[in-house]
């Protein structure tokens, strides 16, 4: 018993030692290693370190405070507190290579089991890295002297809830903050001028940000997946707002943006409650800026904006209410996709180019004028707009491209322009109200399935100068009972006109019998009417020849 009382007696030294506080002042620099026995240097769980400090003496600290590992049965631990406070840095060669007032980049990166720091007073800045992953920060006291937080200084400092930056701050590196998950609340200083791309992305926890200082620019990613923030007042100095700078913000709700110029790509991104966002005069809006904001009703853009890029509004499944400016030209593909709510939008008679599927899924939209200066529009840019009523297009478009209006189940007038050449694929497809359609007088060609499954479709005339029409072009418009082929017809696809079962009158006004296959009038119990003097040729033609066909003077 006596042997345990007296092993358990000199083991008390070594755990006071692990467990309080060691303070060491060193009158002159590269003393610390005099001062602190090599044996009790990883004994420290507080130290305190005063004077001057070279690079000798940083590099011993660095040892001392950076371990991730302790030997408990030979009485070690980890450094938790580290207080700097009364330590002065000064420039030197030996050891580590040290600045004037200055911590060495990367000084305590990766010290895990630190839980507390101060720094010197006089220091200038907190260097690149310096605290990065320092994953059991939770207190820090940053000196007013400081004027640069630098890159990734406590990137990863997961613990970290509060930091007060200093008032003379006037920069904040890149990734400064970046996945602080337990920060909550951030003052940024007047004196600020620039906050770095990422400083403060994936902060999931901050709630809060004032910007107290007249900032221009918002950078990239600066605020990216910051979950939890509600509400942003910029500076009316913020012209500028980088790409991805508040996405994934799924709690902002409201931002004030009357300075606001240019936004970057996905800078609003997946903010899902936002509600509305107005500018005044903005002249840059990047691709996906608003994507995925479900909450948003209501978008305001007054500028000299000229492109609404692709995917601004995409997936705004609550917008109803948009305001363009007069000198937008280009409406990007799938810009306004999936807005579900929208009900009407009033293009700017200076559009040009509307993207594909740029209203696609537009569920609620019901009516569409098309400006008279639009040259094309693209591929399923109307498809899916099941509560479309009317399109009206006024531009100079030679082509209809595929889908564009497929499954557009409502729709009942279609008014194209003379200029249209080409109707691409499946352009009307599944247009199921579609009772009647005027085609163009320069249309040259109709590709596959473009009027497919029009079941309210009675009578078709296709123009004169019309060379093809596609495979299924009007297969099952069950409910059409008349079609007048032009002179140019040189090709009919197979089962262009299948599965119309009230099909009685085909009127084909070429002489040359056209092009057809097997499956062409598949089931079609209709009379064919030739051009006079025709006969021969069509029943001498082994894909008409079957065909009940008659020339046009037997009707007399």
């Amino acid at each position: 018993m006596k042997k345990i009382i007296s092993i358990l007696f000199l083991a008390m030294p070594l755990l006071c030692m692990a467990q309080g506080q060691t303070s060491v002042t060193l009158e002159t620099a590269g003393q610390l290693s005099q001062k602190i026995a090599e044996g009790d240097r990883f004994k420290i769980a507080e130290l305190k370190v005063s004077g001057p400090l070279n690079g000798n003496d940083i590099k011993l600290l660095q040892q001392i405070v950076n371990r991730t590992k302790a030997k408990e049965k030979n009485g070690e631990c980890l450094v938790v507190s580290l207080d700097l406070s009364d330590a002065v840095i000064i420039e030197a060669k030996e050891g580590m290579k040290t600045q004037g007032n200055t911590l060495p980049s990367g000084l305590f990166s990766g010290a895990k089991a630190l839980t507390s720091v101060a720094l010197p007073r006089n220091i200038l800045n907190v260097s690149k890295n310096c605290f990065s992953g320092c994953t059991s920060l939770v207190a820090l006291t940053l000196p007013e002297s400081i004027t640069e937080i630098e890159n990734s200084a406590f990137q990863d400092c997961e613990k970290l809830s509060t930091v007060q930056l200093p008032s003379h701050l006037t920069a904040i590196g890149s990734e400064a903050f970046e996945y602080c998950k337990s920060l909550t609340l951030i003052d940024i200083p007047a004196n600020v001028r620039e906050i770095g791309s990422q400083a403060f992305k994936g902060c999931t926890a901050l709630s809060t940000v004032n910007i107290l200082g007249p900032l221009k620019v918002i950078e990239n990613d600066v605020f990216h997946d910051c979950k939890s923030l509600k509400t942003m007042e910029l500076p009316a100095t913020v012209a500028e707002i980088g790409s991805s700078a508040f996405e994934g913000c799924k709690s902002l709700a409201t931002i004030n943006m009357v300075g606001v110029k240019k936004v970057g790509s996905a800078a609003f991104q997946d903010c899902s409650s936002l509600q509305e966002v107005g500018f005044e005069n903005i002249n840059k809006l990047g691709s996906s800026a608003f994507q995925n904001c479900a909450n948003l009703t209501t978008a305001v853009l007054q500028g000299s904006l000229d492109d609404i890029n692709a995917d601004v509004f995409k997936g705004c499944s609550s917008l109803t209410n948009v305001t363009l400016p007069a000198a937008v030209k280009t409406i990007g593909s799938e810009a306004f996709d999936g807005c579900r709510s929208l009900t009407a939008i009033d293009l700017p008679s200076t559009v040009t180019k509307i993207g594909s599927h740029a209203f696609q899924h537009c569920s609620s939209l019901t009516s569409i004028v098309i400006p008279n200066m639009v040259k094309s529009i693209g591929s399923s840019a109307f498809q899916d707009c099941n509560q479309l009523t009317s399109a009206s297009i006024n531009g100079f478009i030679t082509e209809l491209e595929a889908d564009l209006f497929k499954n557009c189940s409502s729709l009942r007038s279609v008014t194209l322009p003379t200029t249209v050449k080409k109707i691409g694929a499946q352009a009307f497809q599944n247009c199921i109200a579609l009772s009647s359609i005027d085609l163009p007088i320069a249309l040259l060609s109709i590709d596959d399935e473009a009027f497919e499954k029009c079941t309210s479709l009675s009578e078709i005339k296709i123009p004169v100068a019309v060379t093809s029409i596609g495979s299924d072009c009007f297969n099952e418009c069950s409910m059409l009972t008349k079609v007048e082929l032009p002179t140019a017809l040189k090709k009919i696809g197979g089962s262009a006109f299948q599965k119309c079962p009230m099909l009685r009158e085909v009127i084909l006004n070429c002489p040359n019998p056209p092009s057809i296959s097997k499956s062409t009038f598949k089931g079609v119990a209709a009379t064919f009417w030739i051009p006079t003097g025709s006969q021969p040729l069509y029943s001498t033609n082994k894909d008409w020849q079957k065909l009940p066909t008659k020339e046009k003077t037997a009707i007399l």
